[in-house]
């Protein structure tokens, strides 16, 4: 009996590591943090010494792989928006659509609960508004000229309009 106990626990630490390797800590920063204070963690942010922008929302563009060793991942880009040099949201975007097909929708069951039928249909295209404790998270599908692309926009209610408003500035790296 003893020997199933262990083989249990054993195999229960195994899937724990395995689960937690795929894992994007990136994404549970909490919006409003201050880019200096994750700087260290994450060595691809941006510099955010200067207060050439003022109160603009800076939008830059990273591969995801940057910030998210996640293979559900390994086809998108993220949009990281700033202002005031704090992180106030982060757009997963999938790039190509044969390679991308339901990447996100995958990840976003795994990590935000995504439970939602008529996402998982191939032409299926809206919204999902999957937010909780005072985060706002949507997962979608828009039609493209060559098909159906996925993203993920996490924030929060108080930085959401920041992130569509006409003031953002896309940054180039």
């Amino acid at each position: 009996m003893k020997i199933f106990s262990k083989i249990k626990l054993f195999m229960l630490i195994f899937f724990s590591l395995n689960i937690s390797a795929y894992a994007c800590d990136f994404i549970k920063v909490p919006m409003g943090t201050l880019i200096s204070a994750i700087e260290d963690q994450y060595d691809d942010l941006p510099d955010t010494s200067s207060d050439e922008w003022g109160s603009e929302t800076l939008k830059y563009n990273y591969d995801t792989s940057n910030f998210c060793d996640d293979e559900l991942l390994k086809n998108s880009y993220m949009n990281i928006f700033v202002k005031e040099k704090k992180l106030i949201g982060i757009e997963i975007e999938g790039i190509d659509v044969d390679k991308n097909i339901n990447q996100l929708l995958k990840f976003s069951e795994i990590n935000f609960g995504l439970k939602d039928e008529q996402a998982k249909k191939e032409n299926w295209v809206g919204v999902v508004d999957l937010s909780t404790g005072g985060k706002s998270i949507l997962y979608g599908k828009v039609m493209g000229l060559d098909g159906i692309y996925e993203s993920i926009e996490i924030t929060t209610p108080a930085y959401g309009d920041f992130l569509i408003m006409g003031d953002v500035v896309e940054m180039n790296q």
